[in-house]
């Protein structure tokens, strides 16, 4: 999870020219963080945020 959230935060900062702290407040209101995968332990996260909301 914490590593979907660092991503995200960073595809959003890299599209938008926004500060980390902006996105990270973006996440917290329009990013859908959904477990995708738990095979062997292992865990998938993907966040998901729809498309057209940061132009």
């Amino acid at each position: 999870m914490k590593q979907a959230l660092t991503e995200m935060i960073a595809f959003i900062c890299e599209r938008t020219g926004w500060e980390p702290v902006n996105a990270y407040q973006t996440c917290s209101k329009a990013v859908d963080f959904h477990v995708t995968q738990n095979v062997n332990g292992e865990k998938g996260v993907h966040g998901m945020l729809r498309k057209g909301l940061l132009f």
